[in-house]
């Protein structure tokens, strides 16, 4: 597709391509989004209780009594959110391909692989969270080193180990660079979800009531993560086309060999 050409971005060249992607596959992308939310939104508000609060510096039992409550809600969240960055990492890689696919195919190749894909995120966050215990930047250094994981699971077919290897391996000497898109995403993110949950919520809470708030930091959700999973499917293939001379025939051999067709 002449539109999507695989070729090495600088910063903004990674960010250009994103946002062109974000657009040009926006209703693939809020389709997947809204398909693997939703389920997860209706059981959170009809079964989850309300959140305990924090009084100050949490203590101890505090933060018991919040990760008893609010663990499993967070561990499932965390595999949705690897499924959907699945997704729609495969249908950028698509997109770059040629291949202009639905929803329904990305999502179920992602759903195919929710076994690495699991194996992947709790390796992934164990890590960090390790790493981040230990004075922070180990964490964040993890973060960056392991970003491309996900995208050799669903490109590549890799099993969680080789997946975490394979990211280790091309992300190496270009992680400040990564780092830099990265933290600039994150922070594009963060304003975004700060002022449309503000806003949205204000707007529903008037329509809806109490679970307006609620209502949109879920539409906020959908909206706002699948970019973060672009950005992500973008760095992946400019650093294979870095190091690897990554092609778009060899990007569709890879997506052929890999779909649950195939």
């Amino acid at each position: 597709m002449a539109e999507f050409q695989l070729q090495p971005l600088d910063m903004g060249g990674v960010f250009r391509e994103s946002i062109a992607a974000y657009r040009h596959r926006f209703g693939t992308l809020m389709a997947t989004a809204v398909v693997l939310d939703l389920p997860y939104a209706v059981l959170y508000f009809v079964l989850a209780e309300e959140p305990p609060a924090f009084s100050g510096m949490p203590t101890e039992e505090e933060l018991s009594t919040f990760l008893g409550s609010m663990g499993p809600w967070l561990v499932i969240r965390l595999l949705i959110t690897s499924i959907l960055f699945a997704a729609v990492i495969r249908t950028v890689g698509e997109t770059y391909a040629g291949v202009e696919s639905s929803w329904r195919e990305t999502t179920a190749a992602a759903i195919s692989r929710m076994v690495a894909l699991a194996v992947v995120t709790v390796l992934f966050w164990s890590g960090v969270t390790l790493g981040s215990a230990l004075f922070v930047l180990p964490g964040v250094f993890l973060i960056v080193a392991w970003s491309a994981t996900l995208s050799a699971v669903i490109i590549e077919g890799a099993g969680p180990l080789t997946a975490f290897a394979r990211s280790w391996l091309i992300t190496a000497g270009r992680r400040m660079a990564i780092f830099g898109v990265l933290v600039t995403a994150s922070a594009l993110v963060i304003m975004a979800n700060l002022v449309l949950v503000v806003i949205l919520g204000t707007v529903l809470g008037f329509l809806v009531g109490d679970a307006g708030p609620f209502l949109a930091s879920e539409v906020v959700w959908v909206v706002t993560q699948p970019f973060i999973a672009v950005v992500l499917a973008v760095l992946y293939l400019d650093l294979r086309v870095r190091k690897e001379q990554l092609d778009t025939d060899w990007l569709s051999l890879q997506i052929s060999a890999t779909s649950i067709d195939g």
